[in-house]
């Protein structure tokens, strides 16, 4: 089914059961006129949001279909509310956004600078996050999203990703998820992306939502939550440490009138509180953006990312169990041997910041190996100490699903 189809057939659902707001009323008076009620299978207590940041706006979006996308993103309609109440909302929110070409976002997380763009930390401060899409005259929509020290753009045939400046990744795609920035390009994805979305949210029993009215700071708002569950165990070493190794809870904050999106908010439940860990700050609709915003400058002395190469001793590498291959790793940064560090990387070359920072240094530990039910490598707990002194104590993530099979490092360090 096309997504027009999808939306004609909503409004025609929304014609049947009118725009009254005795829903609203309806799903208020089930979940007795708390700010948030627990979800059915939370069992968590109320979360009281105090403060929402919102910009009025004065246009409404089109081609990047926000509003659908925050709708419908992982989400499956909780049995314990009208499934026509949501339908409601989605189809005022269709036809909010129709004369739309682009926005712009902007948005917190608690993460770090450099990393993933799907990586959290409840304990981190914030970090700022911005977004913009903009469709083309071609009908290709652009995307970026930065953040203060990793930036990507996609354009629906090719994305580039920097890295601490100077690290750079370039790879054909045709997909605005790809570096597991998915989760973001949600809150910026086009009209050909709703079907697939709503597939998604109605076949996944991970996830379930809810609608209501809220006064937050003397504004009424109409809000969608949306509950999802952790994909991995409560002692796993990856919870919280990913959007989706996290139990989450999601809140979309709507205009009553209009049905246009106006903020959001990200709470993580920790097990002993409940933190927020992102939220949107500011949407503009509708911005002038200049198509070279979405060309990334490059360095001349990048550092490209490239793939494994079978190596002429290739076995002796893909033979490595994974403490093997992080003793192997940790001896080459001791040694400034840079052509055998390279034989677990992924970096065309060495960056000459990072021999000062990982050259000549001295093993103190490497631990045993470890898996998470969130990733297909081995963790390797280690101790090093630098030139400067300073002691490093981490695990080191590892992974040999690459052409060579050989093991490379992809995180950790």
């Amino acid at each position: 089914m096309k997504p027009e189809h999808i939306e004609q057939n909503l409004e025609q659902l929304a014609d049947k059961i009118g725009t009254r707001d005795s829903f609203v009323d309806d799903v208020m008076s089930r979940i007795k006129n708390s700010p948030v009620q627990p979800g059915k299978k939370t069992g968590k207590p109320n979360i009281v949001l105090r403060r929402i940041l919102m910009k009025k706006t004065v246009k409404f979006t089109a081609a990047a279909v926000i509003v659908i996308a925050a709708v419908l993103s992982l989400t499956i309609w909780d049995t314990a509310v009208p499934n026509v109440m949501a339908s409601e909302v989605l189809t005022s929110a269709i036809q909010a956004v129709q004369n739309t070409y682009s926005i712009h976002i902007k948005a917190k997380l608690r993460t770090l600078p450099q990393d993933n763009f799907s990586y959290i930390n409840p304990e981190l401060d914030f970090v700022p996050i911005e977004m913009w899409a903009k469709q083309s005259g071609d009908g290709r929509v652009r995307m970026r999203i930065d953040k203060p020290r990793r930036q990507l753009t996609m354009d629906g045939q090719a994305a580039t990703m920097i890295i601490n400046h100077n690290y750079i990744t370039q790879i054909e795609t045709s997909a605005y998820g790809c570096f597991n920035c998915d989760w973001l390009t949600r809150l910026i994805a086009v009209n050909e992306l709703l079907e697939n979305e709503l597939k998604m949210a109605k076949d996944d029993p991970h996830h379930e939502i809810s609608v209501y009215h809220e006064e937050i700071d003397g504004q009424n708002l109409l809000v969608l939550q949306r509950y999802s569950q952790a994909n991995v165990s409560k002692d796993d070493y990856l919870r919280n440490k990913f959007i989706q190794s996290a139990e989450r809870t999601f809140y979309y904050y709507f205009d009553p009138e209009t049905k246009v999106l106006i903020g959001m908010q990200m709470i993580v439940h920790t097990g002993g509180e409940d933190v927020l860990v992102f939220e949107i700050t500011d949407i503009e609709y509708n911005p002038e953006i200049a198509d070279s915003h979405f060309t990334l400058d490059i360095p001349s002395n990048a550092t490209y990312h490239k793939e494994p190469e079978i190596l002429p001793d290739n076995e002796k590498y893909a033979n490595m169990t994974p403490k093997e291959a992080a003793t192997a790793f940790f001896t080459a940064c001791a040694q400034e041997d840079w052509e055998e560090y390279l034989k677990f990387n992924t970096e065309s070359r060495v960056n000459e910041g990072w021999k000062r920072v990982i050259g000549g240094i001295e093993i103190i530990s490497i631990g045993e190996p470890f898996q998470s039910e969130g990733y297909g490598g081995w963790f390797v707990p280690y101790e090093i100490k630098q030139k400067d002194g300073h002691i490093r104590k981490h695990n080191l993530a590892l992974r040999n699903d690459n052409p060579a099979k050989r093991w490379v490092v992809d995180g950790g360090i």
